[in-house]
């Protein structure tokens, strides 16, 4: 018989869930990416003046989308960071996804 794995559901974070579920390196890690990384299809280059209006999405694998705006032209835009699990991360995902 095959094992059936559920699928984790996409919760969209707020920033006390955010703040919470990433520890001070990870929250670095993920400025310097939102940043410096992300690139806009419409400008063709990393967006020249950053995220705005940025959704974060814990995702089905437990990993961090962030979701929002080239400053420079609005374009839509998103940015995967894959998070090196610390000891608590497990812990601090179950407690989101519990709420």
């Amino acid at each position: 018989m095959k094992d059936i794995m559920l699928e984790e559901e996409e919760i969209e974070l707020d920033s006390l869930q955010f703040d919470n579920l990433l520890n001070k390196e990870e929250k670095d890690a993920f400025n310097y990416l939102l940043n410096h990384t992300v690139f806009c299809p419409n400008c063709s280059q990393i967006c020249p003046q950053g995220v705005v209006d940025y959704n974060i999405i814990l995702t089905d694998a437990n990993e961090i989308l962030m979701k929002g705006k080239c400053g420079k032209c609005g374009s839509g835009v998103t940015r995967l960071m894959l998070i090196e699990e610390d000891a608590g991360f497990k812990d601090r995902v179950k407690d989101i996804r519990n709420k």
